[in-house]
């Protein structure tokens, strides 16, 4: 059976998926163009509730989960 995103990221005690950030590239002439930052996604598989799922999680919660001492499989 196999769990939703929320439900996973909720058992592994994460929040919701960060999404992308907004602001401005400056140049020299301090000329604002918008821009975007986006998270750096990767695709992990974990153990949840003895069973493998396959989950989209940032560079940052990896090394969380990591440090926890959360099950990260290897991919």
């Amino acid at each position: 059976m196999s769990m939703s995103e929320q439900q996973i990221r909720a058992a592994l005690k994460l929040g919701p998926r960060p999404k992308p950030q907004f602001g401005h590239n400056r140049s020299h002439a301090l000329n604002a163009t918008k821009r975007q930052f986006k998270p750096n996604l990767q695709t992990r598989r974990v153990l949840v509730n003895g069973q493998e799922q396959k989950i989209k999680l940032t560079a940052r919660e990896i090394r969380t989960l990591l440090k926890r001492g959360r099950m990260l499989l290897a991919e």
